[in-house]
C-alpha cells in the first residue's frame, strides 16, 4: 500500500474513533487519549529502572516485533548477546540426578542467567528483565508504570509496625527492600483469606474492565473486592511466569548464586524455581495484579525446541497443567487493553513509524476498528 494512502487511512481512523466511542459508549479499548491523573509524570525510557533488558537469542523470530513495540512506545531496550549454548553447557546446567527440565526450558533459563550476568557487569542499581514474547499496553510509560511505581513507593514506605523504621524511597520503585517485582506474570492467585498484609489497591483507567480480563484473573480480583479499572500491588504469594520482573543488584546476584543450574532434585523451569523462592523461602517479592506485561498469543518457542510439548491442562479453568493462563477467545493479548505489538501498528516505513510514535505512543490513541469488537462482551 502506498505510504501516503496508508497514512490517510490512519488519519481517517483517528478522526472516526472518538465518534464511534461515544456512539457505542464503550471505553475498554481507550480509543481517545488517556489523560494521566493526579499530576502523573510519564516514566523515563527505562521505566524507572537502570535498564530494560530482553532475554532473546540472535535468531529469535520474536525479536523484530519486540524492538518495534519498544520503539513505538518510547522504551529504551537493551538485548544482551547470548552465547551459542553447547551440549556441554546443557549437561553442566542439568541436575546430574533426577533432571526434569527439557532442552527448551533449559535454554530459556540460561538466557535469564545471561541477562542477569550482563546487568551485574554494569554499575546499574536495578533492571527490568523481559522475555522477548511479551506485549504491553501503549499507556505503559505514560500511565501504568507511574501509577504502579507510586503504589510500590507508598507500600514500601509504610512501616509494618510502629517500631519499624523504613527509609524514604531511594529509587523510582521505592526503597531497595524488595528483591523481585513481578510486573509481568501469568497469575499470582490465592484465596482472599490469604491476602498479604502488605497490599495496596489503586485505580488505573488503562486496566481492562473485569469483563475483558481472563476469566481466571477476573474471578481472582472479584473475590478480593477489586473492581474494574483497578489494580492491586501486594506481596507475592504464588507468582507464576517471568514475563517481566524487576531485580536489584543484590537479588540478581542471589539468583545467579542459588539458581545457576537446575539444582538438586530437578525443576521444570526458571519461573517455577523463582516462584518457590518467593513462596517458600521468603524472598521479598511483590506483584502488580493484573499484570503490566503478558506474552503474545503465539506458538511457544520452548515447545518448538522440545518438539512436541504435551498440551494437557484444565480448559474449564482456563489454565494449563502448570497453572499458567491459557489463551481465551479474546482479541489481542491476554489482560492487555491496547497492545503495542498488535499487527495493525506494525510498519517498516520510517516516516509512518514516526507518525505512529506521536499518535499511539505519545498521545496514547489506540487505533483499532471498534466495529469489529464483540459487542456482547462490552461493559
Amino acid at each position: 500500500m502506498d505510504t501516503q494512502l496508508r497514512r490517510l487511512i490512519l488519519l481517517l481512523a483517528l478522526c472516526l474513533i472518538p465518534t464511534l466511542y461515544f456512539f457505542f459508549n464503550a471505553s475498554w479499548r481507550l480509543p481517545v487519549p488517556l489523560k494521566p491523573s493526579h499530576g502523573l509524570v510519564p516514566a523515563n525510557a527505562t521505566l524507572g529502572f537502570g535498564a530494560v533488558l530482553a532475554v532473546s537469542h540472535a535468531t529469535s523470530p520474536r525479536r523484530k516485533d519486540l524492538i518495534f513495540a519498544a520503539n513505538l512506545t518510547g522504551i529504551e531496550l537493551t538485548i544482551p548477546d547470548q552465547p551459542k549454548w553447547t551440549a556441554e553447557d546443557l549437561d553442566a546446567f542439568r541436575s546430574p540426578e533426577k533432571s526434569r527440565i527439557k532442552k527448551g526450558s533449559a535454554l530459556a533459563w540460561m538466557g535469564h542467567l545471561n541477562a542477569l550476568t550482563w546487568f551485574l557487569s554494569t554499575d546499574l542499581e536495578t533492571a527490568l528483565i523481559l522475555e522477548d514474547d511479551v506485549d504491553w499496553d501503549i499507556h505503559l510509560r505514560s500511565t501504568q508504570v507511574p501509577l504502579a511505581a507510586a503504589a510500590m513507593r507508598q507500600l514500601l514506605s509504610t512501616p509494618s509496625s510502629p517500631n519499624t523504621t523504613i527509609p524514604l524511597p531511594s529509587t523510582y520503585w521505592g526503597p531497595l527492600t524488595w528483591e523481585l517485582l513481578y510486573l509481568g506474570h501469568c497469575g499470582d492467585f490465592f484465596p482472599s483469606t490469604q491476602l498479604p498484609p502488605s497490599h495496596l489497591p489503586y485505580a488505573d483507567l488503562s486496566t481492562p474492565p473485569l469483563a475483558r480480563l481472563h476469566t481466571k484473573t477476573a474471578a481472582f480480583l472479584r473475590q478480593l473486592g477489586i473492581t474494574s479499572h483497578m489494580r492491586i500491588a501486594h506481596r507475592s504469594r504464588w507468582p507464576l511466569c517471568t514475563f517481566g520482573y524487576g531485580v536489584t543488584r543484590a537479588s540478581a546476584a542471589r539468583i545467579l548464586a542459588e539458581f545457576s543450574t537446575e539444582g538438586e532434585g530437578g525443576c521444570q523451569a526458571f519461573d517455577v524455581r523463582v516462584l518457590e523462592a518467593c513462596r517458600d523461602k521468603q524472598w521479598a517479592c511483590y506483584t502488580i495484579n493484573p499484570e503490566l506485561f503478558h506474552h503474545i498469543s503465539a506458538p511457544s518457542e520452548i515447545a518448538n525446541v522440545d518438539q512436541g510439548k504435551e498440551a494437557g491442562g484444565d480448559g474449564a479453568k482456563g489454565i494449563d497443567e502448570q497453572g499458567r493462563l491459557k489463551k481465551q477467545s479474546l482479541k489481542g493479548t491476554t489482560n492487555i487493553a491496547c497492545g503495542a505489538r498488535q499487527r495493525a501498528f506494525y510498519t517498516e516505513d520510517g516516516s509512518t513509524l514516526e507518525w505512529l510514535k506521536g499518535v499511539v505512543g505519545g498521545k496514547g490513541v489506540c487505533l483499532v476498528d471498534m466495529m469489529e469488537e464483540d459487542m456482547s462482551r462490552w461493559p
